[in-house]
């Protein structure tokens, strides 16, 4: 990676468009002083992100802006480009010719671009990231930074030492985890506040969950008994009526008398009316701002409480630097006491100091007079004893002359049979070493073939080892699957059996009938119960039967009229009882139907009942149509004398009672014992799947911790294998030392003996002379 050429418009000294060419063996710029050689190198940091105007020699950014000369204006904005050759592909990018640049304007906005796409600062600083290049980098280092480097501290050469080792991207990347690590903490306390004030809320909402369900089971309550109160008064106006039949006859004579007045008071019933609606629409308009102003209030209880959080926080910053400027000036008055002493000795030890000076150089001089007085008398005694140890050298000479050559002699000729004693004892263990080389390279073959084989049989068991975990961890997913869906059956059988025991959705008195069948005799079931219906089609037939599918089924009217006596002396409430004898079923439409792909059939044809209860689906759904869309259906003329019910469960009655269903039919009434013996088939088939990944799963453990057990023992093969590697290979590099040591003792010991024979040779002649 290397800078190719540097593009300057309008930078400081810079005023035209300049390119200068950075060639590869370019060593230096130079030029005279005020030339821009410096501008060239604030520039390369501009570019790169430098944010600090005082590094560029600037009172503000602005400034590196051209500021205009004698006969030039200024700019308005300068730009400055770097073309980077990325041959080594050092930068994180699969170009090989990268281009940076900056812009700035007068009002101090600031550009940045890459290959002259606009980016981020913080782009272009991960790009150059560990690259040694930078704004703050030693890549770029002007004159008078050479004199910084050298009189930085420690740490600032630290700072240069890791920059040039890769350290900064780590260092960059830990500072930006703990600012990360420090907001998620300050969010997660910000959470843990919002969550106490949530379950404060969660509890105060709970209890006001018991008492609406409190309220609606009275309501339930409220409304089966008046319905049985409802159900009296109908039979008591009944009674009443026939009475009041008479006395209408007799006045509808009047009633034509009566129109004028009737027309007047319809025309007040309409004006009346329309304030009602005008009143409605106000009442509906101020409910609308009071949930909006509800919105609010709880958008301010927010900000008050976050406001109140971040004033606690500044409240306890603000106590702590108190403390810590207490214990600041605490100090600094300690320093002061201990200055003041200081400054207090100096001035008592310095009399003392002159004086000792002041006779310190009255006995140097008289010591230095008598030192030469020394000096010249220990001459003289030197030279005499020179001269007398020059005598006696002589004489010690020529008389040990004799002496030392014969004794030099004798250790020779000693000395050479040592060495060849030695020489023949290095060579019987240089053939040993030499012996002990060639087995430890035998043994090292056979083992590094042992090595490599279990090598490959410990990667193909770790291999396998991964395929077995993965095969575990996808059966456990399954299981887990399975689980989970075991449960939601479960949970939704619980939910099916319950409504089933409380007889959610029936009347009152159809409740008391089926929860004491001992004494209502005759009671075959409910029609939900009797009228086996598809789930995909059970919302559709549950609308057309209506309050049909609450009614309780039995054998005849006799056994009808008996229930009810029975149930009304037992105040059991309300019920609807259908016999099935006197069902006339002669009424079920026969016409035939065209081939529509909206018509889907016949209501009755996908009930499935017992022979002797068809008569009853006969009666109910007889004249019932299934069709894809009850719009489509209603347009059809051909359909006008049927009862039109679609999938969804909009109800049409011949084309002019519509009622339309969600679709929602979860808590249906009918097939709810079919649903729940569906539901436990499922749960029994996904128990019995949920045993066979049990089994899969636990077998796959087992065939793991047998792979583990291998692969254990491998493992712990190879390490024994590496081991004697490894001792074999540093006894040959010990052995081929020693082979080499013995070598060269043997060299230098031959040489030794050709020296003393040399030496004896050289004596015997010193003696003869």
């Amino acid at each position: 990676m290397r800078l190719r050429n540097i593009k300057l418009s309008g930078f400081k000294s810079f005023v035209d468009p300049t390119t200068l060419i950075v060639p590869d063996n370019l060593v230096g710029i130079v030029g005279p002083n005020g030339c821009g050689k410096t501008n060239i190198v604030d520039a390369i940091r501009w570019v790169l992100g430098e944010q600090k105007y005082s590094v560029l020699r600037s009172g503000k950014m602005e400034d590196v802006i051209f500021n205009g000369a004698k006969n030039t204006k200024p700019l308005s904005v300068c730009e400055v480009t770097l073309t980077v050759h990325n041959n080594k592909g050092k930068l994180p990018i699969e170009y090989n010719d990268i281009e940076i640049g900056r812009r700035l304007y007068r009002n101090g906005e600031s550009e940045y671009f890459m290959n002259r796409a606009t980016c981020r600062l913080k782009d272009i600083q991960d790009l150059f990231v560990d690259t040694g290049m930078g704004s703050d980098a030693y890549s770029v280092i002007e004159l008078k930074m050479i004199e910084q480097i050298l009189s930085e501290t420690g740490d600032d050469r630290r700072r240069m030492f890791e920059e040039a080792a890769g350290i900064n991207k780590y260092k960059h990347q830990r500072r930006s985890t703990l600012r990360k690590f420090e907001a998620t903490r300050t969010d997660l306390n910000r959470i843990s506040d919002l969550i106490n004030e949530i379950e404060a809320k969660v509890k105060a909402l709970a209890l006001q969950l018991k008492r609406f369900e409190r309220h609606a089971k009275l309501l339930e309550s409220l409304k089966d008994k008046e319905m049985s109160l409802a159900f009296l008064q109908i039979h008591g106006y009944k009674i009443q009526v026939q009475p009041l039949q008479s006395r209408i006859e007799e006045l509808n004579h009047l009633r034509d008398s009566n129109v004028s007045d009737e027309s007047v008071h319809e025309k007040k019933l309409i004006i009346l009316q329309t304030v009602y609606k005008g009143q409605q629409d106000e009442l509906e308009k101020f409910r609308n701002q009071l949930s909006d102003f509800n919105d609010k209030r709880e958008g301010l209880q927010n900000d008050i409480i976050i406001w109140k959080e971040q004033s606690r926080s500044a409240i306890i910053t603000m106590d702590r630097l108190v403390v810590e400027q207490g214990k600041i000036n605490k100090r600094k008055d300690e320093l002061q006491d201990h200055l003041s002493d200081y400054k207090k000795v100096i001035r008592e030890l310095q009399p003392k100091i002159d004086s000792g000076l002041n006779s310190y150089k009255q006995k140097q001089s008289s010591f230095e007079a008598i030192d030469s007085e020394l000096k010249e008398l220990q001459t003289m005694l030197d030279s005499m004893k020179d001269k007398r140890w020059d005598l006696q050298q002589k004489l010690s000479d020529k008389k040990s002359l004799f002496d030392r050559t014969s004794t030099i002699i004798q250790e020779k000729t000693d000395n050479i049979s040592l060495v060849e004693e030695r020489v023949l004892g290095l060579e019987k263990e240089f053939q040993s070493i030499t012996k002990q080389i060639e087995i430890n390279k035998n043994t090292k073959y056979s083992i590094t073939e042992k090595l490599e084989k279990n090598k490959s049989r410990l990667q193909k068991k770790t291999n396998e080892l991964e395929e077995l975990q993965y095969e575990k961890q996808q059966i456990d997913i399954q299981e887990h699957k399975v689980s989970a869906w075991i449960k939601s059956l479960e949970s939704k059988c619980r939910i099916y059996e319950e409504l089933l025991m409380s007889r959610e959705g029936y009347p009152s008195g159809a409740k008391d009938i089926l929860e004491n069948k001992d004494q209502y005799k005759g009671v075959l079931g409910t029609v939900g119960d009797l009228l086996k219906v598809d789930d995909s089609i059970a919302p559709a037939i549950e609308m057309a039967l209506g309050e049909y599918a609450k009614c309780l089924v039995v054998k005849d009217r006799k056994t009808a009229i008996n229930i009810i006596e029975i149930a009304r002396k037992r105040n059991a409430g309300n019920l609807m009882i259908i016999p099935l004898k006197d069902i006339n079923d002669e009424k079920q439409n026969a016409a035939k139907l065209r081939s529509d792909d909206n018509l889907i059939g016949r209501a009755v044809d996908f009930v499935e009942t017992t022979d002797s209860i068809k008569p009853l689906s006969r009666f109910l759904l007889g004249n019932i149509l299934l069709v894809k869309d009850l719009k489509i259906g209603i347009k059809d003329n051909s359909l006008n004398n049927w009862d039109l019910v679609d999938t969804k469960g909009a109800f049409s009655i011949r084309g002019m009672i519509i009622n339309n269903s969600n679709g929602n039919n979860e808590a249906g009434l009918i097939g709810r014992k079919e649903k729940i013996k569906n539901i436990k088939r499922d749960i029994k088939n996904q128990k019995i799947q949920f045993q066979k990944l049990h089994k899969q799963s636990a077998k796959l453990e087992k065939s793991i911790e047998k792979t583990k057990q291998d692969i254990v023992h491998l493992d712990s093969q190879v390490k024994d294998l590496s081991t004697n590697l490894a001792e074999i290979d540093q006894y040959l590099v010990q052995e081929g030392f020693q082979q080499s040591q013995f070598t060269e003792s043997i060299s230098v010991a031959k040489k030794s003996i050709k020296e003393n024979e040399q030496e004896i040779r050289s004596q015997v002649l010193l003696i003869d002379t």
